[in-house]
């Protein structure tokens, strides 16, 4: 029964310590940041902060490792045999990923930001968009760069709209409109 409690502090601390990184990150960028005022900023205690990492990096670190992990669960969750047919299930996913990180995803993409954690989620992708490029026979391998390169700065730049757009559309509104964008361009 403690170790119940004792696990549900732990999160709720952890959720208190990434709410106050992501909003510093919005402020100043990460080299910048302490643990005193981060500290501060959610009302606990410097030790209590130590107990849980080693300084303001490790807990990046840490925070980006648990984010990491649960999108590469989900793209998995899609093979590459798919994406031709049932593009629409993988794009819903990653919207809806994004909204439930929007906190530390738009404090990621912000000016003060980590673009290479960023980078690390498009290069997941990259891997499951080639098992397919390579799949279609027709698709020339020598183009596969400059195609991907031009579909990740693509859904970059229209996730950073949505979150300046303060996310007014639905996860599925913004997956059926990146689908458009990616199978027809901006022709109806």
């Amino acid at each position: 029964m403690e170790t119940k409690k004792m696990d549900r502090r732990v999160r709720k601390t952890r959720m208190q310590l990434r709410a106050g990184l992501t909003q510093l990150m919005r402020e100043k960028p990460i080299k910048d940041i302490t643990v005193r005022e981060l500290a501060q900023l959610v009302d606990i205690n410097r030790c209590t902060f130590y107990l849980h990492y080693r300084d303001i990096y490790d807990m990046v670190e840490q925070v980006e490792q648990e984010v990491f992990d649960e999108f590469e669960q989900l793209v998995r969750k899609h093979p590459a045999e798919e994406l031709e047919s049932k593009l629409h299930p993988l794009l819903l996913d990653l919207f809806e990923f994004f909204s439930s990180n929007s906190d530390l995803s738009a404090a990621f993409l912000g000016g003060n930001g980590d673009m290479a954690f960023f980078n690390k989620l498009i290069d997941m992708i990259h891997g499951r968009v080639l098992e397919y490029w390579q799949l279609e026979q027709k698709k020339d391998p020598d183009q596969y760069d400059y195609y991907f390169s031009y579909l990740a700065s693509g859904f970059i730049g229209i996730i950073r709209a949505w979150f300046e757009r303060d996310m007014k559309e639905t996860p599925a509104q913004m997956a059926a409109m990146a689908e458009q964008l990616i199978q027809h361009g901006m022709s109806t």
